[in-house]
């Protein structure tokens, strides 16, 4: 198998096959089994702090149901995220990371919304950009960090697809991300070499890319040819398969 070059790999909110999801915990965990670093997602509480959590509410993921947006930070500290763990702010998901990790901060547009972008800079102030990635299915809340010069990764699922292409094109052409952020799903919906097709294109239109959420060895290989960093789920199953793959080469 011909591979280009090795890819990043980043633990999905972590290390979420093994530990609860989008905690400090998971994020440690997932370094220690040999993550480059982490994804993870970016939510507002009703007094304007900065929490990370995927969803909008809590209670897929925590011991309580409640609206991210409609709370004070105090409120969701006093749930259980698993195992004890309680949700993280920004602040503490920058402590947490060790000195040389990686940072793909995705923004979600049911809460964050454009004047947000210079609070949220503001909080990354220290962290080094060459090793931190702002992404968003939204290109609105992208434009403001990559006109201050930050790494921007434009993600494509469902919602870029309503948009059709004329719209991905467009917003690819306002935005101009470094990485276009792929579902490794496009595999199983466009077919292999279809999907490569599309891989390759956007390689020679000049981005890189990240494919999300990889978390077999099949899909893994696919990844490996095309894409330059792979966020998975099972990360000791990827990093195990990105060492061995390239041992062999």
């Amino acid at each position: 198998m011909a591979i280009r070059t090795r890819p990043i790999v980043l633990g999905h909110r972590g290390y979420r096959a093994k530990f609860p999801e989008n905690t400090v915990r998971a994020f440690r965990e997932a370094m220690a089994a040999g993550a480059q670093g982490i994804e993870c997602d970016l939510q507002k509480t009703k007094d304007g702090r900065y929490v990370i959590i995927h969803d909008p509410t809590t209670g897929r993921v925590a011991d309580g149901d409640r609206e991210v947006a409609r709370v004070n930070l105090s409120e969701l500290r006093s749930l259980d995220f698993g195992g004890g763990e309680r949700i993280p702010t920004l602040e503490e998901l920058l402590t947490a990371l060790p000195t040389g990790a990686w940072l793909d901060l995705e923004l979600k547009e049911e809460t964050i919304r454009a004047p947000d972008c210079r609070q949220i800079m503001d909080a990354l102030t220290a962290f080094p950009r060459d090793r931190l990635m702002i992404s968003s299915f939204n290109p609105e809340l992208l434009v403001p960090f990559r006109g201050s010069g930050y790494l921007i990764g434009l993600l494509v699922g469902e919602e870029t697809v309503s948009r059709g292409l004329r719209g991905f094109l467009q917003a690819l052409r306002r935005v101009r991300p470094a990485y276009v952020n792929l579902p490794i799903d496009m595999i199983r919906r466009l077919g292999a070499g279809r999907a490569a097709v599309v891989a390759r294109l956007l390689r020679l239109l000049g981005f890189s890319l990240l494919f999300w959420t990889v978390n077999g060895t099949e899909e893994a290989g696919f990844a490996f040819r095309h894409g330059d960093i792979i966020v998975t789920d099972e990360v000791e199953t990827i990093v195990t398969a990105v060492r061995n793959a390239f041992t062999a080469n």
